[in-house]
């Protein structure tokens, strides 16, 4: 599947003006414009991009799903090269990855990992990618539902355990491409995939207390759900926790590679925060990726007048003008 994905052309169904009858595709461009459409999850946030293998397909996904353009609008299909498509779908906001819609009854959905393993050309590993626990524990209630299987043996695990809590959430075949250890008792474990386990932390409802907002925010980056993570910051600074939000928005831009929206955010966070110094190493950080140096050097110089002796600030001052002799 994912080498025919990187060898075909995909098509997208997108949201634009009426296009004139001599026009057949239009080149699409990643910037704030792309009018992709997208299914958010109704539960995580993230949202999910139907990608489709044929212009026909695009048709009959409108049709069944009685779809309805904005007025002044219409429904388009937009043709891609093979490969060309993926980079774009990781610049979407709150992207969490893509459904390949095969028929009307028939899809496969692919993480936003997943999906940067194909914008780079490259071809994702067949075994389960296996994450270790991101926090000390993780506490079961007692009396609560709990279900075992046997998986796939995958070399270095001779009889791996799944492990899914049936009222957590839902559990999908395709997730246990991501999978996270669960210690069990006298030295055991078993996996569980990677987002029913955040959907056992939002089933417990620890959204109540500041180390249950930070497990949740940890599990999320840990596991690369970026888009998930995005959509869970926004909640928060729309609920008065916006520093600790952006300070986190900050660090899922730069994971996930968007380095413009990194620069932009910390940009106004620190007019807004100044004291906050995640948000000038964060954006320091991204300047520097994108071999902005000028800016960088202006953000350090000015990070330094408020925290004065920060070798941190210091040392990459250094790396960028090395003929400096500044004592940081």
């Amino acid at each position: 599947m994912y080498a025919e994905l990187l060898r075909s052309q995909t098509y997208l169904l997108t949201i634009d003006d009426p296009i004139s009858e001599s026009e057949i595709q239009r080149v699409t461009k990643a910037d704030a414009s792309f009018p992709v459409w997208a299914d958010k999850d109704s539960q995580l946030g993230g949202v999910w991009v139907p990608l489709f293998p044929a212009r026909d397909r695009v048709r009959e996904f409108v049709a069944w799903r009685g779809l309805r353009a904005p007025k002044g609008k219409e429904f388009l299909w937009m043709g891609h090269m093979p490969g060309q498509v993926f980079g774009l779908l990781c610049g979407i906001q709150r992207f969490a990855g893509l459904k390949f819609h095969l028929d009307r009854d028939t899809f496969v959905e692919f993480s936003w990992a997943e999906v940067r393993e194909l914008s780079q050309g490259r071809i994702p590993r067949e075994a389960p990618v296996l994450h270790e626990l991101p926090m000390d524990r993780l506490v079961i209630p007692a009396g609560a539902r709990l279900s075992f299987g046997r998986l796939k043996p995958w070399e270095g695990e001779a009889t791996p355990v799944l492990l899914t809590m049936p009222s957590a959430g839902k559990f999908r075949p395709e997730d246990i491409r991501r999978l996270v250890r669960l210690p069990l008792d006298e030295g055991r474990h078993a996996w569980t995939p990677c987002r029913h386990f955040v959907q056992i932390l939002h089933s417990q409802r620890l959204a109540g207390s500041q180390r249950a907002l930070e497990s949740l925010l940890t599990s999320l980056l840990a596991f690369e759900m970026y888009g998930e993570a995005e959509a869970f910051c926004e909640w928060l600074a729309a609920r008065g926790r916006e520093s600790y939000a952006w300070v986190a928005l900050s660090a899922v831009y730069g994971r996930a590679g968007r380095l413009e929206d990194c620069v932009e955010l910390c940009r106004r966070a620190v007019l807004r925060y100044p004291a906050v110094r995640a948000f000038h190493i964060n954006g320091l950080r991204a300047l520097v990726a994108l071999g902005r140096r000028n800016e960088a050097v202006f953000l350090i110089e000015t990070a330094l007048r408020l925290f004065p002796g920060d070798e941190t600030f210091g040392a990459i001052l250094r790396d960028l003008v090395p003929q400096a002799s500044r004592t940081a």
